[in-house]
């Protein structure tokens, strides 16, 4: 029962999902969305969604201000998901504005909740990090490939920009919905180093604690 609890574990769950709609989603996006832009359109999108990832991760490169953005992580997941569903909804009308708008967003937002959610993986899996990645590389494997198979059925049903956009979105929801449940249940050592930032939820101790631990 502990083995396959270790299994299911959240952080894994969410790598499954994650890539099984990626796999779902991946080629009706190419075929549906990425066909009908001009070149040039799909190129700037390109640089957008790798050079933001650049400049975010040199910003949360300072220590402070990562603490300070880990502590409203929840907070820039619900801004994510809000900005996709618009940006679904603009999917409909204009699929260039869309294009540039998804990449933004997830060169912005996406990558500054992966970079926050390592946080957590230091916290959980410190004596197990090489059993954790090998589990989670399993679990993206395997659900890139279901998404994949899903999607020689799906190409036929999904037809529509604004269909792939709104299950793009429901990706979102889900995911984050999981990453949620894991930042509220973060585990806090017991004993800290001294280079080591509390969860943000964790209760401080009190002024006369602290002058009597003095």
């Amino acid at each position: 029962m502990r083995k396959i609890k270790t299994y299911l574990d959240v952080f894994v769950l969410s790598g499954f999902i994650s890539s099984f709609f990626y796999g779902l989603l991946n080629p009706l996006y190419v075929c549906v969305i990425l066909a009908r832009l001009d070149p040039s359109v799909v190129a700037v999108g390109s640089f957008m969604s790798s050079g933001f990832p650049v400049l975010i991760g040199i910003v949360l490169g300072n220590r402070r201000l990562f603490q300070r953005m880990y502590a409203v992580l929840p907070w820039i997941m619900v801004v994510e998901l809000v900005a996709g569903c618009a940006a679904a909804f603009v999917a409909a009308f204009d699929l260039t504005v869309y294009y540039l708008a998804s990449m933004a967003i997830i060169g912005v937002f996406s990558t500054s909740v992966v970079f926050l959610l390592q946080k957590i993986k230091e916290k959980r899996f410190r004596s197990s990090r090489a059993s954790f990645d090998r589990r989670y590389a399993m679990a993206d494997a395997l659900g890139s490939g279901a998404g994949a198979g899903v999607s020689i059925v799906a190409v036929s049903v999904l037809r529509h920009p604004l269909q792939i956009a709104v299950v793009g979105a429901l990706q979102t929801a889900i995911v984050y919905g999981l990453f949620l449940l894991m930042y509220r249940r973060v585990p806090c050592p017991r004993k800290r180093r001294a280079d080591e930032e509390p969860h943000p939820w964790q209760e401080t101790r009190s002024v006369e604690a602290a002058l009597f631990a003095a």
